[in-house]
């Protein structure tokens, strides 16, 4: 692997800084052991939902978010670093993915990041993690917003139903 330049790491910085100011979320991990198939795969999970991921020297990580004036963060860096981020409304799905990795694995480890500007700790990404994701709740809502017709529905269909069934035991009975 070739060595980045100072000129490199000072544009990846810039370019950096620019997307996670513009992120709607970013989480900070670490991880140990991981193989180069269990990286791709990480990668293509986070890359189905939406989400963006880049393995980064500790020290980059930090002047990126001393330049967000978010030095808190830095707190969650130890070890080989990875950042997630997207600045889609996809948070949930992101969180979800990388926790289904992080429980099939059990080669990363979460230790916390950004959503909407807010610093969230790794319990609060968990929590997260077990919110259903948009597409969830909207085909909850839509299943809520039709039941009340399909009941209407039921309910007067019902009692035709029972009345033909008469009708037709009726008939059976004639015809025997």
């Amino acid at each position: 692997m070739k060595k980045w330049t100072k000129n490199k790491k000072e544009e990846v910085v810039k370019k950096l800084t620019e997307e996670f100011k513009n992120s709607k979320i970013n989480i900070l991990g670490s991880f140990s052991n991981l193989t180069v198939l269990e990286m791709q795969k990480m990668r293509e999970s986070i890359r189905e939902v939406g989400g963006n991921i880049m393995v980064l020297k500790n020290n980059l990580i930090n002047i990126i978010y001393q330049n967000l004036s978010k030095d808190e963060v830095c707190k969650f860096i130890s070890g080989p670093s990875f950042v997630i981020w997207s600045n889609k409304e996809n948070e949930i799905e992101i969180i979800k993915s990388v926790l289904n990795f992080q429980e099939d694995t059990g080669k990363i480890d979460i230790k916390g990041g950004l959503l909407n500007g807010e610093i969230i700790g790794k319990d609060k990404i968990n929590q997260l993690g077990k919110l259903p994701s948009k597409k969830e709740l909207q085909g909850r809502v839509i299943t809520m917003i039709k039941m009340p017709t399909i009941r209407l529905v039921n309910s007067l269909k019902g009692p035709i139903t029972r009345v033909i069934n008469v009708l037709n035991q009726i008939k059976s009975k004639k015809e025997s």
